[in-house]
């Protein structure tokens, strides 16, 4: 065989192998993606099935905002709980917008942006809802109402209630300053830090490392 059918040969062999390295890069690359991508898949399904949750406890508040006519304090109860049940349906929906929005096709610095926008927007949700620690009478009153047909703040011990006032008040500082704790990236306590872990979610600090993997594996 001449030399130049030896080079023509090599050549052709070289390309071949050449075509087999970009394929077995090509599917390592999307096993990768798709080790990303499975946490969030029970992600997905917890964000839906929460906000059915937090739609049909806004339409069960709303019916009783309109039968609890007469009893003042259940009513407005009600309708203070209503407003955090909006707060949760936003902050579900806006998650699972935010999953809609996450592109593993796309460049890897993309996908932890936007998976570091779905932690903070998680956080910053149930800082909103810790708000409501302080009005925890609001539950009192509406479940009182609801389950045994007792206006609790009109029939209820005057003394008792007091308390109950003087108690929701006192809990305003502490509320506020576990809401801006849970906001530093670096809480000076590590029961708040684990508390921010789990809230953030198992699942997308999976998928943050699936993603960081996939980068590795993209540097090679």
């Amino acid at each position: 065989m001449e030399t130049n059918d030896w080079k023509a040969l090599w050549k052709s062999h070289q390309a071949q192998l050449d075509q087999n390295t970009r394929l077995n890069l090509m599917i390592a690359r999307q096993m990768e993606q798709q080790a990303a991508r499975r946490p969030l898949r029970a992600l997905w399904a917890a964000r839906i099935a929460e906000t059915l949750v937090w739609v049909l406890l806004l339409a069960g508040l709303s019916t009783c905002i309109a039968t609890f006519q007469g009893h003042t304090a259940p009513q407005i109860s009600a309708v203070v709980l209503s407003l955090f049940a909006v707060v949760g349906i936003s902050g579900s929906a806006g998650q699972l917008i935010l999953l809609g929005m996450l592109q593993f096709d796309g460049p890897v610095v993309e996908v932890q942006v936007g998976l570091e926008r779905l932690r903070k927007h998680r956080l910053a949700i149930t800082q909103i809802l810790m708000g409501s620690v302080p009005f925890y009478l609001a539950h009192v009153f509406f479940w009182f109402q609801l389950l045994f047909g007792i206006d609790l703040f009109a029939s209820g011990d005057p003394q008792w209630l007091l308390a109950q006032m003087a108690l929701s008040i006192a809990l305003l500082p502490f509320t506020f300053w576990l809401i801006r704790e849970m906001g530093k990236p670096t809480p000076r306590y590590t029961w708040i830090t684990g508390l921010r872990r789990s809230i953030a979610g198992e699942r997308v600090e999976q998928a943050v490392r699936g993603v960081a993997e996939l980068e590795d594996f993209s540097t090679r």
